[in-house]
């Protein structure tokens, strides 16, 4: 088949016909995702009328917090064509989340590459739709549609000011995973525009007069800065330094939408929305950033530390209304080396001593090493200071897991994962006491769950709801009775200098939590309600919770599921 495309000479008013078919496709591209976005927003909308409307009918003069059997078994026994229509959408649903693999390199969710490759799709037909043989509206088109992405990019990454995040009831984190998949389909695009150009530039003999020319050298050097961005993304990139990713892309953010504004004219529409949600969502992080004092500390005998910072009551408030919310902490004033915000769970609200609370483990990455080496400096009676930017995180949007929707909840913490949970936890009791909740939570060495009384103030981890294991001895205390379980918990705290007395953790587990049967216990008890699902935790722990929690959908199961994770 012979290349369609030609460089061909056109007319004065060929030329300006096709700028307005260029002008046309990149609004095209624009516009169609905010069609979608506003699709989304008007049913929320909608569904929020309609629960407003309807409330007053739904309301009954006694309030059963849990559901009984008798109701549990008619759902089941009755099922309604839209009971099973949301069961079939909940499974396909689910089928998307799962991880796309070649082999056993994972690769992504499945819905990044199926929506992504619509969304590839739909924008290769802008790009080739109606050009003819003109190579040039060809190479033209790949830009325009390229550039006509940026907003909608910058839009996704938005903390604070993101439509996309409420239009679809989550955090920012969720969304970013859809910034990163548009990110690559631009770069993409972008990548073939410039390749075209250089194709063009050869083949008319220009190529050396090019990188004379202000016009190409930007277009170079923006392609130069989108392949750094892309560059820096990239997993091995990320872990072996996070502030090279993060600061690359702060600074190439900034810098992209002046370099292809003076590039051409005809993206500059793009360019200026593009810096104007940049600039507006920094503006209102700023306007929810509080400045704090804190006290750092490290929780003896493990890996951890603990940060207490004295707020203003208003941002205690905030916080206190969003349990499990997380916050983003950059040293300040002259503590501060540099170092970029780095998300940390909120662990505790004390609104009468006017403190949030942090619990971090000790990592490589440079915020945790300058906490660490400041540990103590309180002790000296200077304060380290602090900018807390916050409450974040898709627990606003939760629905309400101590009411009569749900038949029990199921949470699963892994480490520090328990600084989102355990909030849940005390959330859901403190609402309702008698609720069907059962926490588990794996730590590799007990000394890590004393945190849970020394941040909070609060002995949790002594309900009985609460379930501990503890890892790091699994092999050897197989056949430890319950008299040496005492005494191993006795001689870690021993250990880590914590008196007994004030800080019992009772463990039950001394061994790797298995998570099909603790799930499949949850769901087999019961009367076939609703159940909810929470993990936050590590990688392969939230993978092994949701295939145990796929296998129960796919029975037909009506679940609600969240996995919580800062690992990208």
């Amino acid at each position: 088949m012979q290349w369609p495309y030609h460089i061909v000479k056109l007319s004065a008013a060929e030329k300006h016909e096709r700028r307005v078919s260029l002008d046309h496709i990149g609004l095209y591209a624009q516009f169609s995702a905010i069609l979608i976005i506003s699709c989304f927003l008007l049913a929320r909308l909608a569904q929020w009328i309609i629960l407003k409307a309807t409330a007053s009918t739904k309301r009954r003069a006694d309030y059963d917090v849990v559901p009984t059997a008798d109701t549990s078994t008619r759902r089941k026994a009755t099922p309604s064509p839209r009971r099973w229509l949301s069961t079939k959408l909940q499974q396909c649903l689910w089928w998307l989340g799962d991880e796309a693999a070649i082999g056993r390199h994972r690769i992504g969710r499945r819905d990044e590459w199926i929506f992504g490759g619509i969304w590839t799709s739909w924008l290769l037909f802008l790009c080739v739709a109606g050009t003819g043989e003109d190579y040039q509206h060809l190479t033209k088109r790949f830009g325009q549609v390229a550039t006509s992405q940026f907003p909608l990019q910058y839009l996704l990454a938005a903390k604070r000011l993101n439509p996309v995040a409420f239009a679809f009831r989550t955090s920012h984190e969720n969304i970013n995973r859809w910034h990163r998949v548009l990110g690559y389909i631009t770069y993409i695009l972008a990548l073939l525009h410039g390749a075209f150009y250089l194709n063009y530039y050869i083949q008319v003999g220009g190529l050396g007069h090019a990188f004379l020319r202000s016009v190409p050298v930007l277009g170079m050097l923006g392609l130069l800065g989108m392949t750094l961005l892309s560059t820096t993304a990239l997993s091995v990139i990320r872990h072996y330094s996070y502030r090279i990713f993060i600061v690359t892309h702060l600074v190439i953010a900034l810098a992209i939408p002046p370099i292809i504004w003076f590039h051409v004219h005809h993206a500059r529409l793009y360019m200026g929305e593009a810096l104007c949600i940049f600039l507006a969502d920094v503006a209102a992080r700023k306007l929810h950033t509080v400045k704090a004092s804190a006290a750092i500390e490290p929780i003896p005998g493990t890996e951890l530390i603990k940060i207490v910072a004295q707020v203003p009551p208003e941002t205690l408030r905030n916080f206190r209304a969003y349990p499990a919310s997380h916050a983003y902490l950059s040293i300040t004033s002259r503590w501060r080396p540099g170092v970029i915000a780095s998300p940390f769970t909120v662990a505790a609200v004390r609104e009468e001593a006017g403190e949030l609370t942090f619990v971090a483990r000790l990592r490589a990455g440079p915020l945790t090493k300058t906490l660490e080496r400041l540990t103590g400096v309180q002790s000296h009676g200077v304060g380290i200071g602090l900018s807390i930017e916050g409450p974040y995180g898709a627990a606003r949007y939760f629905p309400n897991l101590a009411g009569p929707n749900f038949e029990k909840v199921l949470l699963v913490a892994g480490g520090v994962g328990a600084t989102f949970i355990l909030p849940l936890f005390e959330s859901i009791l403190t609402e309702n006491p008698v609720a069907n909740v059962k926490m588990v939570w794996a730590v590799r060495d007990v000394a890590e769950a004393t945190w849970s009384t020394l941040a909070t103030g609060r002995k949790s981890v002594d309900d009985d709801r609460v379930h501990l294991f503890v890892t790091s001895r699994s092999r050897e205390s197989s056949s430890l009775d319950g008299s040496e379980l005492g005494n191993i918990e006795m001689d870690r705290l021993e250990k880590a200098e914590v008196s007994i007395s004030d800080l019992k953790i009772p463990v039950e587990n001394l061994r790797r939590p298995d998570l099909q049967m603790i799930v499949d216990d949850v769901f087999q008890g019961g009367s076939h309600g609703r159940i909810a699902v929470v993990v936050c935790g590590p990688a392969q722990m939230a993978r092994d919770v949701r295939k145990a929690v796929g296998f129960w959908i796919k029975l037909g199961r009506d679940v609600w599921f969240h996995d919580e994770n800062f690992g990208w």
